[in-house]
């Protein structure tokens, strides 16, 4: 059993149109060494450098952020300090720093963060709604580093700011409320979640509006909220309610090409959803119209574009339609290198893909290639033993099998087994499907009772998880049911 995998979509949809510029390298190097040395500048020269750095994070794309970048909000926020009253400052950093918010661009964004506290605390004040506005901000990026119990204390902290400000409800209230949700989805307090997801909604969709579509964002975190629990015709409801919301949106330009962005987006999760349920004419259609969306928001080359060309391609898979699955991966991947996106873990999934393609048409050698390819980013990106890792690793294993060279395959299978066992727990899916897997080598070496060791152990963990009338159960149970009746015709002889 080969292991796939979909890019699928991000619960943040870009709600920005993107125009890609090419930018110098260091376009103030003189000013960055007078930072260094504490050089006094004077206030007209403050406003003067953030005009020039606020040119560099002009219309940043989050999927195409470089450390120029990075280094140029650093400056753009030093300058800022000194031209901006904290009211405003908060502001402009809000808008500034959202696409490194979406980056995950964290190192960069706590300092940044935890400073800007300091300064609105002091004034407007504790309570005042940008204090509530940097504390949601920081506790996103807690969040997003795993330390769920900090950023529940912000978020907690910046609703209780939000719901005591006056003209109650306000988007804002909102958009806390919604980042609660998430947390606790995270926290596996599965209850509060959804409560915190149903009050954002109920917020939301009063002031639903092309500058407004947090009920879009919302209802997309609760559709990947009921897919985390398998209730996936709830999850294709929020999908559907998310669209029919935008379409209720003017289309009159600027806000048409925002509500085009989010619309794609949405239809992207919509696919990969309606693709995993099997309803896979659907989930062609929908990747169709998110692929022509984006095309017209970001043109046809662009990371958003690469992510659903992927999310076709496995569909064209699925499907045995290998040779357009061949060419959207290539798309795919010629795509992510011309913006430098091959140290990611969306690349290596497309050449982990792709590998799968050129196995299905006999074409081994180049299938190793990728395959090898895809191990390597994914070790130096995610870490030798992540489960990502683990998967290219089981890939390989089939593919060495199928070659007959036992001898590469085994270390692979075996790797690949301690870390599922290590990461995911013994009794994990992948856990089962690695068993069979390497099952099935020790059968083609003739070692048959080691073979139908592995094959039991997989149908207990496989017939736990998934039940009886899975594929992945029957392959296994037909693979034990066929070695022994392999052993029983040996025997007659």
């Amino acid at each position: 059993m080969t292991d796939f995998k979909k890019d699928s979509g991000k619960e943040e949809i870009s709600d920005k149109s993107i125009s890609i510029k090419t930018k110098d390298k260091n376009p103030e190097k003189e000013m960055e060494k007078g930072t260094e040395k504490e050089i006094k500048i004077k206030p007209k020269n403050h406003k003067a450098l953030l005009e020039r750095y606020e040119q560099r994070l002009k219309d940043l794309d989050p999927e195409l952020i470089i450390p120029e970048d990075e280094i140029a909000l650093k400056e753009a926020f030093m300058h800022a300090k000194e031209v901006f009253e904290p009211e405003e400052l908060v502001s402009w950093f809000t808008v500034k720093a959202d696409p490194f918010y979406r980056s995950v661009s964290w190192k960069v964004l706590l300092p940044l963060y935890e400073e800007l506290l300091g300064i609105v605390e002091k004034k407007p004040g504790p309570e005042s709604p940008e204090n509530a506005a940097v504390l949601n901000g920081l506790g996103g990026i807690y969040r997003y580093m795993g330390n769920y119990e900090e950023a529940l204390r912000l978020f907690l902290k910046a609703l209780k700011i939000r719901e005591n400000l006056p003209d109650q409800p306000r988007p804002e209230t909102g958009n806390t409320l919604s980042e609660l949700g998430i947390l606790y989805t995270l926290m596996d307090r599965r209850e509060e979640a959804l409560s915190y997801y149903t009050r954002s909604l109920e917020i939301h969709k009063k002031f639903l509006s092309p500058k407004n579509l947090g009920a879009v964002r919302t209802l997309n975190r609760m559709a990947f909220f009921y897919k985390g629990l398998e209730k996936t015709e709830k999850a294709e409801e929020c999908f559907r309610r998310a669209l029919e919301l935008l379409e209720k949106l003017p289309e009159q330009e600027p806000d048409k090409r925002v509500v085009m962005g989010y619309r794609a987006g949405t239809l992207n999760n919509l696919g990969v959803l309606l693709s995993e349920m099997g309803k896979l004419d659907e989930a062609e259609d929908r990747y169709g119209q998110a692929l022509e969306l984006q095309e017209k928001v970001y043109g046809p080359e662009h990371p958003q574009v690469a992510q659903t060309l992927n999310n076709l391609a496995l569909l064209y898979f699925q499907t045995i339609r290998y040779e357009k699955a061949m060419i959207l991966y290539t798309r795919s991947l010629e795509i992510m290198e011309k913006f430098g996106k091959t140290e990611h873990t969306g690349f290596a999934t497309t050449l982990n893909n792709l590998a799968g393609v050129y196995v299905q048409k006999g074409r081994n050698e180049k299938a190793l290639e990728l395959y090898t390819r895809a191990l390597e980013i994914r070790e130096r990106v995610l870490g030798p033993e992540d489960p990502d890792v683990a998967k290219t690793l089981n890939n390989m294993g089939e593919l060495y099998r199928i070659l007959g060279q036992h001898k590469k395959a085994l270390p692979l299978y075996t790797r690949a087994l301690k870390i599922y066992e290590t990461t995911l727990g013994p009794t994990h899916p992948d856990v089962g499907t690695t068993l069979n897997n390497l099952a099935g080598l020790h059968e083609s070496m003739g070692e048959y009772e080691t073979a139908i060791n592995l094959y039991e152990k997989a149908l207990d963990i496989i017939e736990k998880e998934y039940g009886p009338d899975h594929p992945y159960f029957k392959i296994t149970r037909n693979n034990l049911i066929g070695l022994y009746e392999k052993m029983e015709r040996s025997w007659r002889r």
